[in-house]
This record gives structure tokens, C-alpha cells and sequence, in this order.
């Protein structure tokens, strides 16, 4: 079953989470199934692993992004299958920047980097009560999947 709630930005149904394994305040794995996939959704798939932990901290008060990948990991394969597992590590927190320690396993790939995510408040393009409940409601999905 997969998490149906659209946020009108252009791309249906991107998330790349199934479900969350384990989170704590420092902590965070989630599990996602991936089917001839693109390999830079392995990337994706630790971005938003990231991004989800930091709103999780915030208490999905504001809008979090991705401001940097310190050696960013690339894939050899154009495309990978399997079960992957995405682990999430927080190795510093201040009141608007979080940064990661990231772990991204799927078969025979194992990729890491350190991911550095930004946050601002929300504002006339995020806007805050859809984006809020979104995020809180995806995070209990994910939780319960």
C-alpha cells in the first residue's frame, strides 16, 4: 500500500519511503522497494530520509531542504532492484540546520555521506497548515506501515 496524499508541486507519489523501521531523536531507517530504479533515486531516497528526520525535530513546524552532500556518493549501475535500506545518523542540530550522517544499502550497493539540510519558515509558497498536516500525516503513515 502506498501513502496516496499529493502536494501539488508536479510530481505525483514521489516519495521514496515505504516505511519507517526504527527513529528516535537521533535516529532514523526507513525501508524502500525499488524496481529497475534510476540510481539517482538511491540519492533521492537518502535526501528524503534526511529531510524527514529534521522536520521530525522541528515538529514539521517548518519547511526543511537539502543544502549540501559532502562527497556525494554515485552509483556505477544506471539502474538497481531491491529492498533498501536508508539509515539517518544526526551528528549536529541548531535551530535551522541539521547535519547527517547517511547510509543507503540495496543488494550489493552500500553508499555513505555526510548531508547537510537547511530550514526556513514557511511563507507564501509553502504553505504552512497544508504542508504540516502533509508531513505529520506521512510520518504516522509511515510509521504504521
Amino acid at each position: 500500500m502506498q501513502y496516496d496524499k499529493t502536494i501539488r508541486f508536479g510530481v505525483d507519489n514521489f516519495i521514496m519511503l515505504d516505511r519507517i523501521v526504527q527513529y528516535d531523536d537521533k535516529t532514523l531507517t526507513a525501508e524502500k522497494k525499488f524496481i529497475n530504479a534510476p540510481a539517482y533515486l538511491a540519492l533521492e531516497a537518502m535526501a528524503q530520509t534526511g529531510g524527514l528526520h529534521f522536520r521530525k525535530c522541528m515538529n514539521f513546524s517548518r519547511h526543511a531542504f537539502l543544502l549540501s552532500i559532502q562527497q556525494s556518493p554515485l552509483l556505477r549501475a544506471a539502474a538497481f532492484s531491491g529492498c533498501a535500506t536508508t539509515t539517518v545518523v544526526q551528528t549536529a542540530l541548531t535551530d535551522s540546520t541539521a547535519a547527517y550522517d547517511i547510509s543507503f544499502t540495496c543488494e550489493e550497493i552500500a553508499l555513505e555521506s555526510s548531508f547537510l539540510f537547511g530550514s526556513t519558515e514557511f511563507g507564501a509558497q509553502f504553505s504552512k497548515d497544508s504542508l504540516t498536516t502533509h508531513y505529520r500525516e506521512l510520518f504516522q503513515w509511515l510509521q504504521n506501515a
